[in-house]
């Protein structure tokens, strides 16, 4: 007698619960970042050890490099203002360069129609939470349920696949449903598809050159340009292309003014 046979179904694909975003590059642009590290900072130091800029600037410099990026003080702007003995809150110095936080034009816009759609929104970001709060305005970061900062929240010091699988199992989803969208291509690109997320490198210079260098920053071996055509349907260069990659339409009239 012949035992019957059992066909599994295939599994479906899973659906897009969430979408994560990076900040800086992605959501804001680097300027108010670079003011703080690369103006505030030095022009602080000038002012107290009665020195030019550009003397200020290169003992900064080199103290940061000492520090170095692996290392988890990089990131943390009270741990340099202490260094340097600065008598300035880190508030008072955001506040000073507050008129450079640039929220890319088709941000609000992109946010509402993936919100009306149902979508959960997630930051996801190597910058500090104090960075990340002050870069984006009330009315932004009223459609994300959750900022998950890898400095600040979990002490890495780099969004590793680590970093994704807890967001993962804090949102209770599985990678599968999440989409990350950021402009590093190894922290946002590489590494979230290590740990099953769908992810899109956002290359907003449209400048395939400089896709190219990321990945050879990014990835060991194979040819630079083979790699591009591999990923190409995943690099997109605006947010408004995601829209378009779930199945939503891009609108006109951008709503670009932020309070």
């Amino acid at each position: 007698m012949k035992s019957s046979m059992i066909v599994k179904e295939p599994e479906s694909e899973p659906e897009v619960e969430v979408l994560s975003f990076d900040v800086d590059g992605t959501l804001v642009s680097k300027r108010f970042t670079d003011a703080v590290w690369l103006r505030a900072i030095p022009e602080e130091y000038a002012r107290k050890e009665g020195l030019c800029f550009e003397d200020a600037y290169r003992v900064v410099k080199r103290e940061y490099e000492k520090v170095g990026e692996e290392n988890i003080r990089w990131y943390m702007i009270d741990y340099w203002l202490d260094k340097f003995g600065l008598d300035i809150s880190a508030e008072e110095l955001f506040l000073r360069y507050r008129t450079e936080v640039e929220v890319y034009e088709e941000v609000p816009y992109v946010l509402r129609k993936l919100s009306e759609a149902g979508y959960e929104l997630v930051i996801s970001s190597n910058a500090a939470i104090e960075f990340i709060e002050f870069q984006i305005p009330a009315t932004l970061r009223s459609f994300f349920s959750h900022i998950f900062s890898a400095t600040s929240n979990f002490g890495e010091v780099k969004k590793s696949n680590n970093f994704y699988t807890r967001v993962c199992h804090i949102l209770g989803v599985r990678p599968q449903e999440v989409v990350h969208i950021g402009d590093h291509w190894l922290f946002d690109f590489l590494n979230p598809r290590k740990a099953g997320i769908n992810a899109y490198f956002l290359d907003r210079s449209r400048d395939r050159g400089a896709v190219r260098g990321a990945v050879r920053g990014g990835e060991r071996g194979g040819d630079d340009g083979d790699e591009c055509e591999k990923w190409e349907e995943f690099i997109i260069s605006s947010l408004e292309d995601i829209l378009l990659k779930l199945g939503l339409r891009s609108g006109e009239g951008k709503e670009a003014e932020v309070e």
